[in-house]
C-alpha cells in the first residue's frame, strides 16, 4: 500500500527480474486496487514475477491472434521491444492459466481484443459473467477501433513461442 496515498511514478524499463524492485521504489506493497500491464511483449512474464503486491484487479494486454484454446506465450527476452507485428505477448488462454495460478478470474476482454480483465477470486462474488474462461470472454483483434482506417491485424511477425500445458 502506498503510505501517503499519493500516486507515484517510477520511470524505467521493466522485466521479470526488475519488476518487484521497480514497484518497491514506488513505496508500494500489499493490496492495491488496480495493476495495468501493457508493455508490448513480456506482459505474461512480468505478471508472473510480481510478488510484492496483491491487486484487486489486473488489466493486461493479450495477443488476440491466437484464439482459444491455444495457450501460447512469446519466449522471454529481457530486451524485447515490440516491432509492430503480431509477434508479442501471450494468448488469452495462457493468461487465463496464469491468472488462475495467481488467484484471479478472467472476467472480460475489451471489444478491441487488446486487454483482458482479471479480478481476484475473493472479490468476484457473482458480479461478473461466468464461466471465467478464455473461450467465454475472448474478443478477436479489432485494432481499427482506435484509428480510422487502421487494419484489423498487425502485420505477421515471426518468433519463438512456448506452448503451455492446459
Amino acid at each position: 500500500m502506498l503510505q501517503n496515498k499519493q500516486l507515484a511514478f517510477v520511470h524505467g524499463f521493466v522485466d521479470r527480474e526488475t519488476i518487484n524492485n521497480t514497484i518497491r521504489k514506488a513505496n508500494c506493497s500489499g493490496e492495491i486496487d488496480l495493476l495495468s500491464i501493457d508493455i508490448d511483449g513480456n506482459d505474461y512474464w512480468v505478471w508472473e514475477a510480481i510478488a510484492i503486491i496483491q491487486p484487486r484487479a489486473v488489466v493486461i494486454e493479450y495477443n488476440a491472434v491466437f484464439r482459444p484454446p491455444l495457450a501460447l506465450v512469446a519466449e522471454y527476452d529481457k530486451d524485447f521491444v515490440w516491432n509492430g507485428t503480431s509477434y508479442y505477448g501471450a494468448s488469452l488462454n495462457a493468461l487465463e492459466s496464469l491468472g488462475l495460478r495467481k488467484g484471479y478470474a478472467l472476467v472480460g476482454c475489451s471489444l478491441s481484443g487488446i486487454n483482458a480483465f482479471f479480478v481476484r477470486h475473493d472479490l468476484v462474488q457473482g458480479k461478473f459473467c461466468a464461466p471465467f474462461t478464455a473461450e467465454n470472454h475472448f474478443e478477436p483483434p479489432r485494432f481499427g477501433f482506435y484509428k480510422v482506417g487502421a487494419l484489423d491485424m498487425h502485420p505477421p511477425g515471426v518468433g519463438k513461442y512456448e506452448i503451455l500445458p492446459r
